[in-house]
């Protein structure tokens, strides 16, 4: 079968490295590991598997930023991956074959596939956070059997960049017949955006939320916030102008893209909503003893981590959304202003409208009702073979007005 596979090569990894700034093409070219390429499909590791056919697959940001090299490769989920990797974590797919204790899950079912491999998928007990639904933060994910933490991580599972790749039956999300496909290969990325904001909702002291990036995760941040009946401000800093039409659109009352920032930056702009004068360090870099009350980081660089944390006010709170963050960072505002800082990825069960639901679930209901536009959300899809275009084109998307984008498996 077709499979798009990476692994870490130290030798590449630094010549890629050294001459990927010079040209971006280094690092899908030759000089890389990425590959596509014919593999033989991964057997069902257990009874209660099943295989899937992906017919859309997302392209997450934390993709890219795999091929671009831009985690060192001993950061933290590398530990927890198998190499060589089978790439693709968001999908949307149908259950081609199913083990004998699958039987329950109907063949040709239509579905998203939550894709972490926790407890249950190993046939163990539930540790503490699975028991919670908190299954990204399961204990048991390097655990039993060589699978890998994820589906998209892992050469023993596979991934959705491929023609088929295994799954758990307790990691299947039913698609609702009335989604489209490409609606629904959406729910893993905004999920990712309502689970954030589950975990750390606005509180009564949270009247302004400033949310970093816009991206899909930001706006899907922007979009939920309103959802849930948040009726306090809503600032928001987008790179590109495309992006903060977007932001606005979906709720945002003040957004700032890269060229109103060159004007006037980020802590000038901020501090004059609250008459308060930003203060320059001695190497230039400003900092706000006041700001909004809450800050959602679904940028996760180290500008806007930093940006974060003193665009904050004292005692505020920032929730740093999604993988793959700077190793660098000047933490010392989270203990002079007493901030709190939570981080959050990935999905699980949440409180929603009276029940206990997965994620995916809570974003097929939102979509349903146009909380979240797909048609302006997934702006590009490209074949399979075609993913050096799409990774050229996601690493400009100002250029070409990307918000995200998946690759056509099958039909």
């Amino acid at each position: 079968m077709r499979a798009i596979t990476f692994h870490i090569s130290f030798l590449k990894w630094w010549a890629c490295k050294f001459l990927g700034p010079f040209s971006r093409g280094i690092y899908w070219g030759g000089l890389s590991t990425l590959r596509l390429r014919d593999i033989p499909e991964q057997p069902l590791p257990g009874d209660e598997w099943v295989r899937v056919r992906p017919r859309l697959a997302g392209i997450c940001g934390s993709d890219v930023g795999h091929i671009l090299l831009q985690d060192p490769p001993d950061v933290f989920t590398k530990a927890l991956a198998v190499e060589p990797m089978v790439l693709g974590h968001e999908s949307v797919g149908v259950v081609t074959e199913r083990g004998p204790g699958a039987r329950d899950v109907p063949e040709g079912l239509r579905v998203n596939v939550d894709p972490v491999i926790a407890c249950a998928a190993r046939g163990l007990d539930p540790c503490p956070s699975c028991r919670e639904g908190q299954f990204c933060a399961c204990w048991t994910v390097a655990q039993h059997g060589g699978l890998g933490f994820s589906v998209g991580h892992s050469g023993r599972v596979g991934g959705a960049w491929a023609d088929s790749f295994v799954a758990h039956k307790s990691q299947l999300i039913a698609v609702p017949e009335g989604l489209m496909d490409e609606q629904a290969v959406l729910a893993d990325p905004l999920s990712a955006a309502v689970h954030a904001v589950l975990r750390r909702p606005p509180g009564l002291m949270d009247q302004d939320v400033l949310v970093m990036g816009c991206g899909l995760m930001g706006l899907g941040v922007v979009a939920f916030l309103r959802t849930m009946g948040f009726k306090g401000r809503i600032f928001a800093s987008a790179r590109h102008r495309f992006q903060q039409t977007l932001a606005l659109h979906l709720g945002a009352d003040e957004v700032w893209d890269a060229k109103d920032v060159r004007q006037k930056d980020l802590f000038e702009r901020v501090g004059a909503i609250y008459g308060i004068k930003p203060i320059r360090g001695k190497f230039g870099k400003k900092l706000l003893l006041g700001g909004v009350d809450l800050v959602y980081d679904a940028v996760g660089s180290r500008g806007s981590v930093e940006d974060s944390l003193r665009l904050v006010r004292p005692q505020g709170t920032v929730m740093i959304i999604g993988m793959a963050h700077p190793r660098w960072v000047d933490w010392d505002p989270v203990t002079h202003k007493q901030l709190s800082v939570q981080g959050s990825h990935g999905r699980g069960v949440e409180q929603w409208r009276g029940a206990r639901v997965h994620t995916y679930s809570i974003v097929h209901e939102l979509t349903a009702e146009g909380r979240f536009p797909a048609d302006r959300l997934l702006t590009h899809i490209f074949p399979l073979e075609d993913y050096r275009t799409a990774l050229e084109i996601l690493t400009r998307k100002g250029r070409h007005g990307a918000v995200h984008a998946a690759f056509r498996i099958s039909s």
